[in-house]
């Protein structure tokens, strides 16, 4: 079934699948990264602290010219070598992961210290199939108000403009800074993310229903750099134009020409 295409559950289906005990779901923390010597070593010693702690933390390296790989081994992760683009490198550490659950977190956000907790709770409804974190954005420790509530608002107003009637039902679209997370079967059924798009694999997942759980704060390193009004221009273009039936190939030159930095 093609991505994007299979996150909806009858209320049968759901009660059928879900009669196991999920408290004990094992949850395995997905890694993609390249060259974030700088910080990989925090995320992943932050989420093997977590409480309940998540099975295994898989850090996939795309091709790093830093000390990124040495940094995540030391920290205690397992790390794996995979073809460059986040899309490949989650899908390579999906292949490989041992849990029942999948959570994927970008090697600058930071995740609730109950994150493992949440994910449990939230797949334990049956109806929920992707869900994710409400996400604080900040920037050496000041918190970036605007931008945050920028994240928070556009989870819903693409539905509202264009699928109103699923944003009525619970329908939202999630981004990979909100640390994604899904069953390791259900995301094996819909093929996982379209290795074809370097930008917005995480949007093209699924709608979704919208899972607020404690905060996740994740780095605002380039919004800040960039600032709010060229930012949220960026994220409109984009998300407007991937909503609208860009091709990756299209998407591709707009994320060339638009993002103009090296966290890329």
């Amino acid at each position: 079934m093609a991505a994007g295409a299979m996150w909806q559950l009858s209320e049968a289906l759901a009660a059928e699948r879900w009669a196991l005990d999920t408290a004990q779901l094992s949850v395995s923390m997905i890694i993609p990264a390249l060259n974030e010597e700088k910080c990989i070593g925090e995320c992943v010693r932050h989420l093997r602290s977590l409480f309940p702690a998540p099975l295994e933390v898989i850090v996939v390296d795309g091709g790093s010219t830093d000390g990124t790989v040495r940094a995540a081994r030391k920290a205690g992760a397992r790390v794996l070598r995979g073809p460059r683009g986040r899309a490949r490198q989650m899908n390579a550490g999906a292949a490989v992961a041992r849990s029942g659950a999948l959570c994927f977190v970008h090697a600058d956000s930071t995740p609730p210290a109950s994150a493992v907790a949440c994910v449990r709770a939230a797949l334990a409804d049956g109806r929920v199939v992707l869900g994710g974190f409400r996400t604080v954005i900040a920037d050496q420790g000041r918190r970036l108000r605007l931008m945050t509530a920028h994240q928070l608002v556009k989870t819903w107003y693409l539905v509202a403009l264009f699928r109103p009637l699923s944003l009525l039902r619970g329908g939202r679209i999630m981004f990979g800074d909100q640390t994604l997370f899904c069953r390791a079967a259900d995301f094996a059924r819909s093929g996982g993310f379209d290795p074809a798009l370097r930008i917005m694999e995480d949007a093209d997942l699924g709608r979704v229903r919208m899972v607020l759980h404690p905060p996740a704060l994740t780095s605002g390193r380039r919004l800040a750099a960039w600032g709010n009004p060229w930012a949220t221009y960026v994220h409109v273009a984009i998300g407007l134009s991937w909503y609208l039936g860009a091709s990756p190939q299209q998407l591709e030159d707009l994320y060339e020409r638009l993002y103009t930095d090296r966290f890329r």
